[in-house]
């Protein structure tokens, strides 16, 4: 069994960041990988069979991926579980065209989590506490769980003392970085959401699932979602 954290980019940037991939196993071995997304064509699409071919799961993993899942119920303009999470991306109700300010981002992740549910790579989390065996996709907020972590201020993400801060605290929750080499902050992100992942297998009780479950519309849009975070104490 593998735990897959997957640290969204934009696919519509001009140069679009390859989405950094955290692999734990279950003795919290972390290593990581990359996956470079389709090119969207000219109506900004992206084909559902090359996003499931350009991340590839296995019949066994757990995915949990920093990307938003579904569009917000009609007439709301940010889904239930960013605004309980504070979420600097907000995803409206409306697919958002790319070129403002996160719009790439939520595109790509809608689009991406679509294809997953609808050609049956992966099956959505839909219940409020993770059960071993159910659900094997989940999304994560990483902002929200790396502020519960913290005991004291984790300093700059992109600092390397804000890195290897972020990699001790996962380290004493449990995971084991392999090498010498400070992950970057989006290789940190991916392993946060691998090591949610593995939580929801070796501890249960510390996670849950935050808003509103996600249910889909009559033009077939997947709407609301819950993200998984750690229970605080």
């Amino acid at each position: 069994m593998r735990f897959l954290g997957w640290d969204l980019s934009d696919p519509f940037a001009r140069r679009p960041r390859a989405v950094d991939v955290a692999v734990v196993d279950m003795n919290g071995r972390v290593d990581f990988e990359q996956r470079e997304w389709p090119a969207p064509d000219a109506e900004g699409r992206l084909d559902p069979e090359a996003l499931v071919a350009a991340f590839p799961v296995g019949p066994a993993d757990v995915v949990v991926v920093d990307g938003p899942q579904a569009l917000a119920r009609p007439g709301a303009r940010v889904r239930e579980a960013e605004r309980l999470l504070r979420a600097p991306g907000r995803t409206p109700d409306v697919l958002p065209v790319p070129g403002g300010p996160f719009h790439g981002f939520v595109r790509g992740g809608v689009l991406l989590f679509a294809a997953l549910h609808r050609l049956g790579a992966l099956e959505l989390l839909d219940v409020d506490t993770p059960e071993p065996g159910r659900a094997r996709l989940f999304e994560a907020f990483p902002g929200a769980t790396w502020r519960h972590l913290a005991v004291e201020k984790l300093g700059k993400k992109s600092s390397p003392e804000g890195r290897a801060a972020r990699r001790e605290r996962l380290e004493a929750a449990g995971l084991r970085f392999p090498g010498a080499g400070l992950p970057t902050h989006d290789e940190l992100d991916a392993a946060l959401c691998a090591w949610l992942g593995w939580l929801t297998r070796t501890a249960p009780e510390r996670v849950h699932a935050v808003g509103l479950p996600p249910w889909r519309d009559t033009e077939g849009w997947l709407r609301e979602g819950r993200i998984l975070d750690v229970r605080r104490t």
